[in-house]
């Protein structure tokens, strides 16, 4: 299994080792395998949730791609040319996200905020964030990725942070650690939606656009 637990947060290894070498020197060695057994087992869940998934799409380049795993809990157009559609991460997906599409960083800006839970509109618009803007050559156009911090969550990793920084569809963009929400803000005159609320995406897999600009 592939795992970004070691690369982006080796102190939760460290840390975990050290206190239950204390809970072993502290116990003593009576119920030294059970002790054993309880590490490699926590050691064993950190790692599934640091969790890289191989997944490779072969689509037409019109073709968008859900950017993470998780449920979609809200499709809603917030004005004229703006769809805004949410996903909400939990425990149990992946944590990784992609990049939905190919095109260039044109900003990425990080806010800090609170650690309310995701699917809570009207708090988590208040949570810590990354915001990123990409232009979308295939569209001639800009879209949004928004990759929110909820309540267990702590630090967002983002991979495309600087200016002109390129981006492919199925790319590893980022992570936010024990899962959360990635919102898209996309121009809903030059992309057609496939998905619908309520609808269960799977990252670099799922097609959820096409592009109406080809």
């Amino acid at each position: 299994m592939n795992t970004l637990l070691f690369h982006e947060s080796p102190w939760i290894f460290i840390y975990l080792t050290i206190l239950f070498g204390m809970i072993d020197y502290l116990v003593g060695h009576k119920h030294k395998y059970k002790i054993v057994v309880v590490y490699f087992v926590v050691l064993a869940a950190i790692m599934f949730a640091y969790r890289v998934p191989f997944r490779v799409n072969n689509y037409p380049k019109n073709l968008m791609v859900a950017p993470c795993d998780g449920k979609v809990i809200s499709i809603l157009k917030i004005n004229d040319w703006t769809t805004h559609i949410a996903i909400y991460l939990s425990l149990l997906d992946s944590h990784i996200q992609w990049c939905p599409t190919s095109g260039t960083v044109l900003s990425s800006v990080y806010k800090k905020g609170s650690f309310n839970p995701a699917y809570m509109f009207h708090k988590s618009r208040y949570n810590e964030r990354i915001e990123t803007i990409a232009y979308v050559p295939q569209i001639d156009d800009e879209i949004k990725i928004v990759q929110i911090a909820g309540q267990i969550a702590r630090r967002i990793v983002n991979y495309k942070k600087h200016k002109n920084d390129r981006m492919d569809r199925g790319e590893i963009m980022g992570m936010i650690k024990f899962g959360s929400r990635v919102d898209l803000f996309i121009p809903h005159d030059k992309i057609e939606l496939l998905i619908n609320t309520g609808d269960t995406v799977i990252g670099n897999k799922t097609i959820i656009g096409k592009m109406i600009k080809y």
